[in-house]
This record gives structure tokens, sequence and C-alpha cells, in this order.
């Protein structure tokens, strides 16, 4: 009866350490289209616009960030998301018109659309790149989302270089 236990507690143990093997390749494959000039992100896919080529996600603010003038933005306003992290963006920490930029911050050109869960998260739309229109097009709204940003962008027409589905690691 022991080896029995024992042999099923193994099976269980090596379950669990291909499953850990498994979830840290994906994650370091996800990481395989940024570079140390650009980072990853994701958010959630709210609507795509096929004729002004943009896209609306939501992500989630960061609970720590204290965003000043979150409640005056307006829809159609141009502004400098700041996400954290280092090279994959964890959550939105900043939102301005003029931020001042950390070296390699995390920022990504958006038009400010809206806020939700009394400012828990944040809705804003990007310009979706032409290698990417028909993959969008794809997607429902409600899919999660990675884009691939250059750090440092502050230029709207280039401030997003790759989007795909959450799941594609972008390898054949």
């Amino acid at each position: 009866m022991r080896i029995a236990e024992t042999s099923s507690k193994f099976a269980v143990a090596l379950a669990a350490a291909g499953a850990v093997l498994l979830s840290s390749t994906a994650a370091s494959l996800s990481f395989a289209a940024t570079s140390k000039d650009s980072y990853g992100w994701s958010g959630k896919l709210i609507s795509f616009d096929p004729g002004a080529q943009t896209a609306v996600f939501q992500a989630r603010i960061e609970t720590h960030a204290n965003i000043e003038g979150l409640d005056d933005f307006s829809d159609g306003e141009r502004l400098i998301l700041i996400w954290t992290g280092r090279s994959w963006a964890a959550g939105v920490r900043g939102l301005s018109a003029n931020p001042k930029l950390e070296p390699a911050a995390l920022s990504l050109p958006v038009e400010f659309v809206s806020t939700e869960r009394d400012g828990q998260y944040v809705n804003f739309r990007i310009p979706v790149p032409d290698a990417a229109v028909d993959t969008i097009a794809t997607f429902e709204p409600g899919v999660r989302v990675t884009g691939i940003s250059p750090k440092m962008a502050t230029d709207w027409d280039s401030g997003v270089s790759m989007l795909r589905h959450y799941n594609d690691t972008g390898r054949e």
C-alpha cells in the first residue's frame, strides 16, 4: 500500500513540475518578440474600428497608482500611458499628456476613452499596425490581446509595432 501511495504522490509531483515547465516555456516564448528596446503588454479588446484602423483596449490600473486628473480626461484626448514593469507591462501606473519619462519607460501613446469600475480599469484607443489589421478583425470583443511597443514611445503612429492573440507566441 505504501508503494502505491508513494507512486501516486510522485506522479502528482511530476505532473505539477511538468505544468510549471510548460508555463515557464510559454512565458519565455511570449517574450520572444520583445527586445531590449521593446516590451510586451496585454489588454482586453473592447472594440475594433476597421475604417479608422484603431482598437479600444482595457487594462487594469495598479492598485498603488494614484493617477492625477483621471476623472478630468475626456474621450479622444491624446495621452501617454505608463505601465509598470521592465520588459513586460504588468499594469497601468500613469496616464498624462506630458509625462516625465524615466529611461526605458514602458510608455504607450493612446487616446483616452473612459475608466471603469471606479477607476480600476482604463479603456484606451490605439492605432492598429497594418500587419495586424486582418488578425484583429477576426477577434471577438473580450479576447485578450498582446501588444509589442517600443520603450519610451511617445509617437501615436509608431507606438505599437505588433498585436496578436494573447495565447499566440508568434512562432509557427
